[in-house]
């Protein structure tokens, strides 16, 4: 395996750790242990379900017309959500040469979102909004449009044989 393919493996590994954090373990370790320890045996799907949104766009738009809310908070969740997987997109298509089209990269996207979503959803992790499903799957793409640029700009394909050999 060449070295920049490996260090590039290596980013793409990292940063999905970093996600899985961000989205998943947002608190500290202490509150996880405490929540799975008493909390968790109280909650159900159901009472997830009940705080889900399953409307789409209703989140950003709440966001958007809302004066209530904190400014930074507003644009932390929407940019967030759409920046934070612009690099699983760029990895993505620079790494596997299957995802070089753009379906599989949005498919992807979708897929990976859909996990977290789940995962906040079945254990109590934080609630399942379609609209983060919706701006995740919009930033994996915008990372496949950003590699295809490059791709234009620089002729990254006429190197990857050090990337994908």
């Amino acid at each position: 395996m060449p070295v920049l393919k490996f260090i590039l493996w290596v980013g793409f590994i990292a940063f999905l750790i970093l996600l899985t954090k961000n989205i998943l373990f947002k608190k500290s370790p202490r509150f996880y242990k405490n929540n799975f320890k008493s909390e968790y045996r109280r909650y159900s799907v159901k009472q997830g379900w009940e705080k889900a949104n399953t409307k789409p766009f209703s989140t950003i738009k709440l966001f958007y017309n809302s004066r209530n809310l904190n400014p930074e908070y507003k644009q932390d969740n929407l940019w967030g959500n759409l920046l934070g997987f612009v690099p699983v997109g760029f990895f993505l298509t620079i790494l596997i040469p299957f995802f070089r089209k753009g379906i599989y990269v949005l498919l992807a996207g979708f897929c990976l979102s859909l996990c977290f979503e789940m995962a906040q959803l079945i254990f109590g992790l934080g609630i399942f909004d379609v609209d983060d499903i919706i701006l995740n799957t919009a930033g994996c793409f915008s990372g496949y449009i950003i590699y295809w640029v490059f791709n234009k700009t620089f002729r990254l394909q006429k190197k990857d044989s050090l990337l994908t050999s």
